[in-house]
């Protein structure tokens, strides 16, 4: 499984084009959330323009083909840290957790 920090990077966002961009990364996390690429998707609550998605995809090149599909991935728009990790234990009631 792979951990993913994404942490935009304001300074390098075109002027006038953060809403058109946000949108477009929203459509390609919720897309990828749908297929089941993305098992847990969400931002920070004490750091603006980042988040955290987490994966159980089978290899980093198949993290790093996903990403490469999100708006904010060319140009260098943000930066992602991937962390590989094993789940050691998962409680039987995450999902109720959803939105908190």
């Amino acid at each position: 499984m792979f951990i993913i920090n994404q942490t935009l990077k304001p300074e390098k966002i075109p002027a006038g084009k953060g809403e058109e961009l946000f949108q477009k990364h929203v459509v390609w996390f919720t897309r990828h959330f749908e297929q089941g690429d993305f098992l847990l998707v969400g931002p920070y609550t004490d750091k603006e323009m980042a988040g955290i998605m987490i994966t159980a995809a089978p290899s980093r090149e198949a993290v790093e083909a996903i990403l490469k599909e999100d708006v904010y991935y060319e140009g260098g728009l943000a930066e992602y840290e991937v962390r590989s990790f094993t789940a050691g234990k998962i409680a039987g009631n995450f999902s109720e957790y959803e939105g908190k």
